[in-house]
């Protein structure tokens, strides 16, 4: 079975979610390779480095410094203007192997969650690319 290395974007509610679910995956399905929360105080940044996932608050830094290491973006934050930069820094690196997960396959993932509660859409209303 091949490994999926993700950096994940984003540790909120649904980021977090997504994070506690693969953190139990074992790493030769899923490996998280970093994480890119601007909350320090979230706690879920002392478990990813408990795990030895590091944190990277300028995710630009750590789509950089991970280049093609990287197979999946999972960014949570839906804002276009992150995801404009991601496109943009993958261009300008000629990364054409990482991918950047769309926020509506965000949602078909957590739908198949065990338990996912509803999403409040008030801050998601665009969830296309």
């Amino acid at each position: 079975m091949k490994q999926i290395s993700v950096l994940m974007i984003g540790l909120g509610r649904i980021g977090g979610k997504f994070f506690e679910q693969f953190s139990q995956i074992s790493d030769s399905r899923i490996k998280i390779v970093a994480v890119s929360e601007s909350n320090m105080s979230n706690g879920l940044i002392d478990e990813a480095n408990d795990l030895g996932i590091p944190n990277y608050p300028d995710f630009e830094e750590a789509i950089r410094e991970f280049g093609e290491e990287i197979d999946i973006i999972m960014d949570t934050s839906n804002r276009p203007e992150l995801k404009a930069q991601m496109r943009k820094l993958l261009q300008e690196t000629e990364n054409n192997h990482t991918v950047i997960v769309p926020m509506v396959v965000d949602y078909l993932m957590w739908y198949l969650l065990p338990d996912a509660e509803d999403i409040p859409q008030e801050h998601h209303k665009n969830i296309g690319y």
